[in-house]
């Protein structure tokens, strides 16, 4: 006989149950059985044959990544023999394989659910082996109905039945139940007193929804706040964010299609079992009863973040929307939490926001885990790029549920744990020459969140068996929470810390996301802490595992009063309007009187996000940030409207130093005030050029950039076999759609072959992938 250990995404997705069938179809005797995080399998037949026969039946979660066989007697085992096969009784073992994510209610569920001769009509919490929450079910390991969120509720005669029948597609399914015997949604007035449950819960919870109040509604992952369009205003008060962004949760396809424009990936990705939150153009000529949302969703953005129905609930509450005539069919679906704090898993956690009502369930979360944020690639053509979970193309923005977990291969087999930056955290372990990534944790500033972190420490460790670990890596920044916690955890584990320059990380995260020993990279974000201890922002670099050479950037300007210029990007435009023999009047005289004094002493820095917000502020008159990354994010608008870069009147000789900014902000002067007056942000005029002479200011850096990051590459030997240098686009300015564009035509221009992020999110919540594989080169 065969003993084969097999590992990968073997449980919660219905393995033991396809390979029961498989093995039945063909006549094998044999077991198997989890152990541990993997799962063994002993049979009578060859192993070839065998795992042919399996891979016909695995379902569309499934996955097998390693196979181990050993050819040995049943004797050994200390078993009898089986006379058929069979799934025998889990064990205890090493923990070395992959767990499945949540993924959206499958279509034969639906089906179910909205049938009324079925018995799992309008039950919630319906789900079978190919989908479901699975990744926030789990609490432990081996994957068992007794270590999950629905260990509480026992199995009625019916589903028992269900799930001892190897024919049906909830055989062995562990989180299987229904409305005799599960969990049960609930909704609660605003004294949190239960008014209704089941289907009668979502009913009021519709109806209060269409008469404009805003709900609590409990998920697979967390709290979500609802509403309907009509109280986006309110909400905005009530909730405390201006202008930041809210998600939209669309009905259905056809429904999406009214508000945006659907392309062909960004559908497929919308649609995928993931249902992540997809940032999408909004449609100029959409619906006028949907243009004042879109509006109020996301203000003063060309695009707004929807997503589509993926747990039960979801499409419950459309159906009761519907049926008590709740006239749209999107409404406002966003993460619910305190400013600042994580996604809330219980009521007591954001009762302070005293809704108008509360739909909430019994079950437990078992893993906090926040939707995911992608925006789909622009045509990529030759550019180096993986497909990501589920075949999307995109660029992740925010890991979490449908995404999470998702290993990367590294060409390292050292235990790590890395712990990011400040802002936009995610934490990684690795083991076996694998890295793992925890879901989107937050804002490391706040105590909740680095509560938050340290908890996923211990869960990240124990369910990917990675244990103790040699070494920590965090950020090369002094001052951030994460390195201090990374130094505790060192000293009282007794291994090294490692600090990582934070944009060798952005390029060494790009590397594991494409599968790549080293590059050219264009690195582009706000900030991050550079060896000589300046902000750094704006790099072309050369990177592999180990090292980096900087080879150019930005030529440095300043950003008066440091950290503060990041909410007013003001300061930063006259800065360099002053720095360019322009006046640029601020509206306050005191103010302007002091960055006269302090234009010679101010905090200097290479970074193109401060760049684009200066931008922002002296074009759009984006004086004030309200949330991260809001003066360039409402700054792509503008460059998206461009259809010609006036690149020409900013060219410049490429030398050896920086790339040259102040020079390129007088011409930006001179093209939109030829009279030379005296300016005041947001005065540009309002013509048809101002698109494309915006867009050619920041197309002619970006190409200084890439030609400097693929000279390097070149002369590194960073080469495809066609003898194109590697050139990557990585940090969070290249989430920016048209700049992304730009790196494009610039690597076309120049020859390079460009490598764009799929897996790894290109911001900050994928720097501690990068310093993962940089500290476990080392050992």
């Amino acid at each position: 006989m065969w003993l084969i250990h097999i590992t990968g995404v073997v449980q919660g997705v219905g393995f033991r149950p396809s390979v029961k069938r498989a093995a039945d179809r063909m006549g094998c005797r044999g077991f198997i059985r989890n152990d541990g995080s993997h799962v063994t399998i002993g049979i009578d037949m060859d192993v070839e044959g065998f795992l042919k026969g399996v891979k016909e039946e695995l379902g569309p979660m499934a996955r097998i990544e390693g196979v181990d066989p050993r050819e040995m007697d049943w004797a050994d085992l200390e078993m009898e023999e089986p006379v058929e096969f069979i799934i025998a009784p889990s064990r205890e073992g090493s923990m070395d394989s992959s767990l499945p994510p949540d993924t959206a209610t499958c279509r034969e569920c639906l089906d179910e659910m909205f049938d009324q001769d079925e018995r799992r009509y309008r039950f919630p919490f319906t789900n079978c082996t190919d989908c479901g929450a699975r990744y926030t079910a789990i609490r432990s390991l081996p994957y068992d109905r007794e270590r999950t969120a629905m260990e509480p509720f026992d199995l009625c005669a019916s589903c028992l039945d269900e799930y001892t029948d190897p024919t049906f597609r909830r055989f062995h399914a562990q989180t299987i139940s229904c409305g005799e015997d599960g969990p049960a949604y609930m909704y609660l007035g605003r004294d949190m007193k239960e008014c209704a449950s089941g289907w009668d819960a979502f009913l009021l919870a519709a109806r209060e929804i269409k008469k404009g109040g805003r709900i609590i509604m409990k998920g697979w992952g967390g709290m979500h706040i609802c509403c309907g369009p009509s109280r986006l205003e309110g909400l905005r008060e009530w909730y405390g964010r201006p202008f930041k962004p809210f998600a939209l949760m669309v009905r259905d396809l056809n429904s999406a299609d009214l508000i945006v424009r659907s392309s062909g990936e960004g559908r497929r990705t919308l649609s995928s079992p993931a249902r992540p939150i997809v940032l999408m153009e909004k449609r100029p000529d959409a619906p006028e009863w949907a243009r004042k949302g879109l509006d109020l969703a996301s203000p003063g953005l060309g695009n707004v973040g929807i997503y589509l129905p993926y747990s039960g609930a979801h499409h419950l509450l459309f159906s009761a929307l519907s049926e008590v005539g709740f006239p749209h069919p999107w409404v406002v679906m966003t993460s619910g939490n305190l400013p600042g704090e994580p996604m809330a898993l219980e009521l007591e956690d954001i009762s302070d926001l005293e809704a108008d009502g509360y739909l909430v369930h019994n079950r437990e979360i078992a893993a906090r885990c926040d939707d995911s944020v992608v925006v789909p690639h622009p045509p990529a053509g030759s550019a180096v790029r993986r497909p990501g979970p589920f075949d999307m193309f995109s660029f992740p923005i925010r890991k979490g549920r449908g995404l999470i977990p998702d290993p990367l291969d590294i060409p390292f087999t050292g235990k790590v744990m890395s712990l990011g930056a400040e802002r936009n955290v995610s934490l990684s372990v690795t083991r076996g020459g694998r890295v793992f990534t925890s879901p989107y944790i937050g804002n490391t500033r706040h105590p909740s969140v680095m509560n938050y972190l340290r908890e996923s420490n211990g869960r990240m460790r124990y369910l990917f068996g990675v244990g103790d670990i040699e070494a920590v890596g965090v950020d090369l920044h002094p001052r951030y929470n994460t390195g201090r916690y990374g130094s505790e955890v060192a000293r009282e584990e007794g291994v090294d810390l490692v600090r990582v320059q934070h944009h060798h990380a952005h390029g060494a995260s790009l590397l594991v996301d494409a599968d790549l020993p080293s590059m050219g990279c264009v690195v582009v974000d706000g900030v991050g802490h550079g060896d000589d201890g300046k902000p750094w922002g704006g790099e072309a670099m050369w990177v592999d595992h180990r090292g980096y050479v900087r080879t150019s950037h930005l030529e440095p300007f300043g950003i008066p009063g440091g950290d503060s210029s990041v909410y007013h990007p003001e300061r930063i435009a006259g800065w360099l309007c002053r720095e360019a023999g322009w006046e640029l009047a601020l509206g306050d005289e005191r103010l302007e009187t002091i960055l006269e004094r302090t234009h010679g002493s101010s905090l200097m820095t290479s970074s193109m996000g401060r760049l684009l917000d200066g931008l922002s502020a002296l074009l759009l008159g984006v004086t004030w940030r309200t949330y991260d990354g809001e003066p360039a994010i409402r700054l792509e608008k503008l460059l998206g409207r461009s259809r010609d870069p006036a690149t020409e009147p900013f060219d410049r000789p490429i030398s050896g130093g920086g790339i040259e900014i102040t020079s390129r902000w007088k011409t930006l002067l001179a093209e939109l005030w030829p009279e030379g007056t005296i300016l005041s942000p947001g005065s540009a005029p309002d013509h048809g050029s101002l698109p494309d002479i915006a867009m050619g200011f920041v197309e002619s850096v970006a190409f200084d950039l890439v030609v400097k990051a693929a000279d390097i590459a070149s002369a590194r030997g960073s080469t495809d076999d066609e003898g194109r240098p590697y050139v990557g686009i990585t940090g969070g300015v290249s989430y920016n759609v048209p700049i992304v564009k730009s790196f494009l035509r610039s690597c076309e221009r120049v020859g390079a072959r460009p490598v764009l992020h799929s897996r790894v999110p290109p911001g900050d919540g994928g720097i501690s992938v990068g310093q993962a594989v940089v500290v476990a080169s080392q050992l």
